[in-house]
């Protein structure tokens, strides 16, 4: 078990240095100002409707970096709504034999059956959670060998002291139930603790928490900055695991060729399981098949979501520079979009839409998709699809706004199709397919 130690004095010489970045202090948990993404109409190769912006004067660094234009599916989509019956789903991962796990943000684990929707089996041995605002049991992915290992990573927000909370990334071994006439029920068994996340801290906002297994078996991790400071500042800072993208083995230890794996016997060290910093919020990762380039999806402040395309060592600059505003409309680090060092997002959604968890569609199932960005949104309630030429965004749908949910998390099957889970106490799984 490896623990981060916070960088508490650089995180005060941030705020001293951007006075403005102190003013976001009037809650947790405060939705973005974005609200529901506009119906329509929708006008080929015309950006799509918005929300105002919060930032009307902030100007994109380039060509495209927002409003791209609009696209349209031509394939007849069916959309089925397989379960109204989850509570607050958050991740989901494909066990094989038409089977489906799902994380429940109050503290469950859920087997779903694939062909009818519905949960068929509870989980026991899943650890205590703190549940509220961002906290609780959030991701969980199948260890590339799990069909003869039965391991499964996953995320949780568990309780530290009398108030505080601090998140955990952690495996277990998922057994199916044995015999017997009563209710089945699968067992997480051997669990551990990979990485503890500090410090523990009483707001339970900002902890990021997606995973993703690259194409060597080792284990991405996104993480968030906590929200407050002066943990606020500490994604700028080398000494602490807030606000980073992290690469570890699946045993918790830093992933050979890490950026910043050097030094590590010096009582002051880098954290060697950096992958990239900078960031605020990712709820998002994923791995653009055509080039085996990461990319994740974050949280802007008020306004100013983006979408990245993550390389090895590199600073997204948070909060140093951000497109958006403090809640409260306030400038962050007086307004600044562009920083020397820093890498400008790919794109940028200048009201809020929210982004949860997102993935490039790689089935035949609908060949126009192929290579085609989902990203799941909260706040705008609906699936994103991004067209990617390169590393650019050229074409942007919203689809799902009929459902009128908040679209929590997008995987693509072993079927081929999207499948989608949304955040809500009567949560839904969706299945999208060719009519």
């Amino acid at each position: 078990m490896i623990q981060s130690r916070p960088c508490l004095l650089l995180a005060a010489s941030l705020l001293l240095a951007t006075p403005a970045l102190a003013q976001q202090t009037n809650g947790v948990g405060l939705p973005n100002r974005g609200g529901r993404a506009p119906d329509g109409p929708v006008t080929l190769g015309q950006p799509l409707q918005t929300n105002p912006p919060t930032a009307p004067d902030q100007k994109p660094a380039f060509d495209g970096q927002v409003r791209a234009p609009a696209v349209v599916t031509a394939t007849p989509i069916s959309v089925e709504v397989k379960t109204r019956a989850l509570d607050h789903p958050w991740g989901i991962a494909f066990l094989g034999e038409g089977k489906l796990l799902v994380t429940e943000k109050p503290g469950a684990m859920r087997i779903v059956d694939m062909a009818s929707g519905e949960p068929v089996a509870g989980v026991s041995g899943v650890p205590t959670v703190v549940y509220g605002g961002d906290a609780g049991l959030l991701d969980v992915v199948t260890d590339p060998d799990f069909a003869r290992n039965r391991t499964i990573y996953f995320t949780y927000v568990e309780p530290r002291g009398e108030h505080d909370s601090g998140l955990v990334i952690a495996k277990g071994r998922l057994q199916p139930p044995k015999g017997g006439n009563q209710a089945p029920m699968y067992r997480l068994e051997d669990v551990s603790v990979l990485l503890r996340v500090d410090p523990g801290l009483a707001q339970r906002a900002h902890y990021g928490s997606r995973l993703l297994f690259d194409r060597e078996g080792y284990l991405f991790v996104s993480l968030g900055e906590r929200f407050f400071y002066p943990t606020r500042g500490e994604a700028q800072s080398l000494f602490s695991w807030l606000g980073k993208v992290l690469r570890i083995d699946t045993t918790g230890k830093p992933a050979p060729g890490n950026p910043f794996d050097r030094d590590q016997d010096a009582e002051n060290h880098n954290r060697a399981e950096i992958w990239s910093y900078g960031h605020r919020n990712p709820q998002g990762l994923a791995i653009n098949p055509a080039d085996g380039k990461l990319w994740d999806a974050e949280h802007g402040p008020d306004g100013g979501d983006e979408v990245n395309r993550i390389e090895r060592g590199s600073n997204y600059g948070w909060p140093l520079v951000a497109y958006g505003t403090n809640y409260d409309r306030s400038l962050i680090s007086d307004g600044q979009t562009e920083r020397s060092g820093t890498v400008q997002p790919r794109y940028v959604w200048e009201a809020a839409i929210g982004p949860g968890g997102m993935t490039f569609y790689a089935g035949d199932l609908i060949p126009e998709w192929k290579g085609n960005l989902f990203v799941a949104a909260m706040t705008g309630q609906h699936l994103a699809r991004l067209v990617v030429q390169g590393d650019k965004i050229v074409g942007e749908e919203r689809l799902l706004q009929d459902q009128h949910q908040r679209i929590r998390h997008v995987a693509q099957g072993p079927d081929g199709a999207l499948w989608v889970v949304t955040d809500a106490a009567a949560g839904r799984l969706i299945r999208l397919t060719p009519r």
